[in-house]
């Protein structure tokens, strides 16, 4: 992905980019017009001048056609998106941090205590996530594949993990396994939630790929009812995979995704447990919000 990404510095501007991507990939704005047409995105050839010569930016209703550009020009996810000036001149500084779920001011605040400025500078590119219970109905582990892009220069991954209602969050431990190095950790026991600092082999230059394995080490012993991962960009490719002991298999699975953790359900959907007592999920590309796996043990 690095090698097909054009060459500009963190600060070039949302013009100078959009130009050097659709120089690099060859396509006349009218066959640009043409693709996001064919994807119900509606935009003039008149507005796609405007953007590259600077003497427009895109405005927020515009962010889906600037997702779509980002596709289509083979760019990372929020490549283009972080350099829209002057209303989003930084998605870190616009962005209220995992507004997306009820403890953001929880994680907020522990963000303040590692790293606010590096909130925002990755992208997922494709997460795997799973997920082991044991017999007693409680969360052994979860072990993730992240792969991520930089969309500014960044050396550091930021995760977030809650536990179950009433848990101790000191009774869970983060290893780094490949691609990082486990660095601080901040808990916030009233929220039973806590973040926590992957540290990068390098620092990675905008547009630069990294892969990290990690694992999340529950041991609380609590049983556990669903599991989550929150999306706050969108364009990630996710599974889930929820691996049940099979002394103790769930009556009921379902997949669910909210646009926010206390909005409605999106979908909801039955799924079916293979025979050795696994249940997954996979989405090409997420949207902002919640999507993950719940069951029912009686």
């Amino acid at each position: 992905m690095t090698g097909s990404v054009p060459a500009v510095t963190p600060d070039t501007s949302f013009a100078a980019a959009l130009r050097q991507a659709i120089a690099h990939r060859g396509l006349a704005l009218n066959r640009i017009r043409t693709h996001l047409a064919d994807r119900g995105l509606h935009v003039g050839i008149a507005t796609l001048s405007t953007w590259q010569s600077g003497r427009r930016v895109p405005r927020d209703d515009s962010l889906a056609v600037i997702t779509a550009l980002e596709e289509l020009l083979k760019v990372p996810p929020g490549w283009l998106t972080v350099r829209i000036q002057p209303a989003r001149s930084d998605l870190v500084a616009s962005h209220r941090p995992y507004a997306v779920v009820e403890y953001a001011e929880a994680l907020g605040r522990l963000l303040d205590r590692l790293r606010r400025d590096a909130h925002g500078r990755l992208r997922n590119v494709t997460v795997f996530e799973e997920v082991q219970h044991g017999p007693d109905r409680a969360v052994q582990y979860r072990r993730v594949t992240q792969c991520v892009v930089a969309v500014q220069p960044v050396d550091r991954i930021i995760i977030a993990h809650q536990g179950e209602p009433g848990c101790d969050i000191a009774q869970f431990n983060i290893h780094g396994l490949s691609g990082c190095r486990t660095g601080r950790i901040a808990r916030a026991p009233e929220a039973g939630a806590l973040l926590a600092e992957l540290l990068l082999d390098r620092v990675l230059a905008t547009g630069e790929t990294a892969v990290v394995h990690y694992e999340i080490e529950d041991l609380t012993g609590l049983p556990s009812s669903n599991y989550y991962r929150f999306d706050e960009w969108g364009g990630t490719h996710y599974v889930l995979e929820v691996q049940f002991d099979r002394a103790a298999l769930p009556v009921r699975v379902n997949e669910f995704r909210h646009r926010h953790a206390d909005g409605a359900d999106v979908l909801r959907q039955d799924l079916m447990l293979t025979p050795d007592g696994r249940a997954h999920l996979i989405e090409p590309s997420t949207e902002p919000g919640l999507l993950g796996i719940s069951w029912e043990w009686d």
